[in-house]
Formats: C-alpha cells, sequence, structure tokens
C-alpha cells in the first residue's frame, strides 16, 4: 500500500492493510479535493534539479567503481542533503556505493545495489520526466494552489531534486533553509514511485505531482497563515482546547495530499481508520479540559499537543478526515471560506458537516461542540 497513506492506518491504531481499491468515477473524473479548480491568485513555482539522479545513473552504469566520481558526486546539493540527513560520514555514503558493484560488500545504510540492477528503467524514466517536466510541474502547482483560500494570494517557490538513496524509509526529505531562505526537498524516486513502477508513463507522473504538490502546498499554506491576521490572533474563548484545535486545523489540509486520488471520499473507504484518528482527537479533547484545575499538567498537555510527533501521528490524520468531510458535505469553496476563518472556522464547519442527517461523520467530543458553541466545556465521563 502507498507508503503515506500508511501513516493514517498507523496513527488510526489500525492494521496496515489498506481497504479494496475505489471505483474510477464516472468519465474518469478525480473524487481528491486536490484535484479540484484552484481559486487562489498569487503563484506556485516549482523547478526540477535532476542532475543527483542522473549522476547517480552515471556512476551506477559503469563497470567498476571510482572513487573520484563518488567524491565528485558528493558536491551535489542534494547528495550532500542525503549525507547530513543520515547523520553518517561521507566516507559511509562512498563504501555503500562501492558495495552496489560487489554483492559480497555489505550495505549500511545507501542502498545503491538495486538501483544499480534497475538502472535502465531509472534511465528511461529520467527521460520521461524530463519530456514531461512542464506537465509534471504544471499540474502539482495547480494541486497545490487548489486547497489554497483566495483571500489571501501568496506566491512561493520551491526547488525540487530528484535523487536515489535516501537512508531510512522516507521517500523524500525537506532541508533546512538556506541563507536565502530557501527550503528545497529532496526525493528518492525508486522510493516515491515504488508502488506504482508497473503503471503506464502518465499514473506515475501523477503520482510524483502529487507528492511534489503535498511538499508545495505546506510552503504555501505556511505563507497563507503567516499573512492571515486570524491564523495569527490568539483566541481566549477556546480555553485549553486552542492548542489542539490550532495544530489540527493547521496540519490536517497538508495531510490530504498523502492520500491517493482513488480514496476520496474518506469516510467511505477509509472508516476505521477515520473512527481511530477522530476518537483519538476526542480523547485528548477531553484529557485538556479534564486538567483546567491543574495547571503543571495542562501545561504538560499543551506542551505534548504542540511536538511534531503529535501533529503526524493525531493531528494530521484527524485533520485530514475533517477537512475531507467538510468538503464532501459543502463543497470545496466552502471548506476554502472555512481555511479562511482560522482554526474555530474550520472545526465549526465540520461540526455543521458531522450533524447532517444521513452523514457517516464521526461527532466532534461534546467538550469541542460545547467550546465552539460558547459553553463552558465539561469532560466526557
Amino acid at each position: 500500500m502507498k507508503r503515506l497513506l500508511l501513516l493514517l492506518f498507523a496513527a488510526a491504531g489500525c492494521a496496515a492493510t489498506a481497504p479494496p481499491a475505489a471505483s474510477p468515477p464516472p468519465g474518469g473524473s478525480s473524487r481528491a479535493p486536490y484535484d479540484g479548480p484552484p481559486a487562489a491568485g498569487g503563484s506556485i513555482e516549482i523547478a526540477l534539479d535532476m542532475r543527483a539522479a542522473r549522476e547517480i545513473l552515471a556512476i551506477l552504469s559503469r563497470t567498476s567503481f571510482d572513487p573520484s566520481q563518488a567524491r565528485l558526486l558528493e558536491s551535489l546539493p542534494a547528495v550532500r542533503a542525503t549525507i547530513q540527513d543520515s547523520n553518517r560520514s561521507p566516507e559511509v555514503f562512498e563504501r555503500d556505493l562501492a558495495a552496489a558493484f560487489d554483492e559480497q560488500r555489505r550495505i549500511a545504510v545507501f542502498d545503491f545495489r538495486k538501483i544499480r540492477e534497475e538502472k535502465s528503467r531509472w534511465e528511461e524514466l529520467l527521460a520521461m520526466i524530463a519530456t514531461r517536466e512542464t506537465e509534471l510541474t504544471r499540474l502539482a502547482s495547480e494541486r497545490a494552489r487548489a486547497l489554497l483560500p483566495p483571500d489571501h494570494p501568496v506566491s512561493v517557490a520551491v526547488r525540487i531534486y530528484l535523487s536515489f538513496g535516501l537512508s531510512g524509509l522516507a521517500d523524500h526529505l525537506v532541508l533546512p533553509a538556506t541563507d536565502g531562505g530557501e527550503r528545497p526537498v529532496v526525493i528518492d524516486l525508486a522510493r516515491a514511485l515504488t508502488d506504482v513502477q508497473a503503471s503506464p508513463p502518465p499514473e506515475q507522473i501523477k503520482h510524483l505531482s502529487r507528492l511534489i504538490a503535498g511538499e508545495a502546498y505546506r510552503r504555501a499554506w505556511d505563507a497563507y497563515r503567516a499573512s492571515s491576521p486570524v491564523w495569527q490572533t490568539h483566541d481566549p474563548a477556546l480555553g485549553q482546547l486552542e492548542p489542539l484545535l490550532h495544530v489540527v486545523a493547521q496540519t490536517g489540509p497538508a495531510a490530504l495530499y498523502a492520500i491517493d486520488e482513488n480514496f476520496f471520499p474518506l469516510s467511505v473507504w477509509l472508516k476505521e481508520p477515520m473512527k481511530g484518528s477522530l476518537d483519538e482527537l476526542n480523547r485528548v479533547a477531553d484529557r485538556l479540559v479534564s486538567t483546567e484545575g491543574d495547571l503543571d499538567q495542562r501545561v504538560a498537555l499543551a506542551a505534548e499537543v504542540r511536538r511534531p510527533d503529535f501533529a503526524s501521528r493525531v493531528a494530521g490524520p484527524a485533520g485530514a478526515f475533517l477537512a475531507d468531510g467538510i468538503i464532501q458535505t459543502q463543497g470545496l469553496d466552502a471548506y476554502r471560506t472555512a481555511l479562511s476563518g482560522g482554526p474555530r472556522a474550520f472545526f465549526e464547519a465540520y461540526d455543521r458537516a458531522s450533524q447532517q442527517k444521513g452523514r457517516q461523520l464521526i461527532p466532534l467530543a461534546k467538550v469541542i461542540h460545547d467550546r465552539l458553541a460558547g459553553a463552558p466545556a465539561q469532560p466526557r465521563h
């Protein structure tokens, strides 16, 4: 199953087993919200840098390993970032690159052996991407702009490095900001396209565009919130629930890009993960309210909610389900309006959606519903 989608299952506490693939919508159109028409102005410019991928394949095409070529490779930004992210030395990178030429040598971190075994395939893929570069970046830009509210147009530029051999299990990494403020993204093509390797070229391009669009959207969404007064304003009426509602509303929209277009609407195809994620969200809300009289415990819980692990494990998946619930019930324009209204408006929109008769949406905890309505929140017992 698609690697990023599994994060939703893990966060929901469910087995990592995918539901049956959804039937394509009539006429071949996509149900995914990020395939809707963009409404925002501004621009999202995406530039591809394929040098690292090309140079790695060129080295792997040789009959024997050349250490001097490996050291030249390390001067490329994508490779430097790969080594830095691995917390290993360049010598480890060079030894693993050499291991691609010798089956008897153990691979420590960077697995280039599989890439060398399938280098013809990757050479064809890079040639296809080069031919369709304009199409790929245009589609990714449109998908990123699709979920931005139109009231505060933003313009961002994103550089995408295509490479191979990232350490760990991730299919991409985001680099720290450079002196110029740019935060480039490195994508491991072998990891990113492993689930669609048997698909025709247009499907592989579309799959890659979603990954790129997700990173571009995060950049634009950060810029949007920074320019929006409502997202920068403290909402004291939310009380101790404010940090929770804020991180969910902030993280959820970007998490939508981690889900394949065939799994929308999420309340139909991902019922169990949705239930698990929203149950966890509601439990955290109850815990926050129950600590109202204990300052130390309340501060500790608020700090937990702000941690990156909480965002990826709970806030992202739960926020994605809330976002899609709003979209499927009220439409994309209403969703954009909710985003423009800040965290409170985002949760209010889902609260209304979940109360519509006949909708298969998990309701928000009473403590959240009451706080949105202006009533003192009381924890569930």
